[in-house]
Formats: C-alpha cells, sequence, structure tokens
C-alpha cells in the first residue's frame, strides 16, 4: 500500500492511501515506540490484524500537529481521484 501525507484547505493533516481496506476504520492510532501510526478496523476479525501499520515512520512535525489537532483526515485514492474522505481521532500510545 502506497501512502502520502497532504494538508486540506482548512490546514487538518490528511493520510491518502491507494489501497482498499478490509474493514472501515475506527481511529488512527500513533505509536512512539517507532514514530508509526495504524489505522485500526472498527469490526476486524480476531483472528486477523488489527489495523494497517504503515512502514515508515512520521516526521516530527506532522506528529506535532497531530498531537495539537487530536484528529486526521483519512482519504482512499483511487484513479487519481480521493474516493472517500473520514476524520477520525488519534490516540497515542507512549512507550
Amino acid at each position: 500500500m502506497n501512502a502520502g501525507i497532504v494538508s486540506l484547505e482548512d490546514g487538518t493533516p490528511c493520510i491518502v492511501y491507494d489501497e482498499q481496506l478490509p474493514y472501515a476504520i475506527s481511529h488512527v492510532a500513533f505509536n512512539d515506540d517507532g514514530y508509526q501510526i495504524t489505522l485500526v478496523y472498527a469490526d476486524a476479525d480476531p483472528s486477523g490484524p488489527e489495523g494497517h501499520t504503515f512502514e515508515y515512520p512520521l516526521d516530527p512535525p506532522f506528529v506535532e500537529l497531530l498531537g495539537e489537532r487530536g484528529n486526521v483526515a483519512v482519504a482512499f485514492m483511487q484513479n487519481q481521484q480521493v474516493i472517500d474522505i473520514n476524520i477520525y481521532p488519534v490516540k497515542f500510545i507512549l512507550s
């Protein structure tokens, strides 16, 4: 899955990804241990993954923006068009 970080017109940080997720998202988790974010599934199969964790760490300025805002937009992009965009709370996991 490819993903990028953009800012919406109102300044809301937005994570844009290009593959359909298997479940709806309930929230976004940020783990300060690896500076990684996870799109946490709302109704995940108990035997499957809890969500999708992006492998690359976030830049500190983006993490600071997430802390200030407390939420993040998440958008699915297909054929260079945004198909779906929603706002989710960010839950911080501190080690």
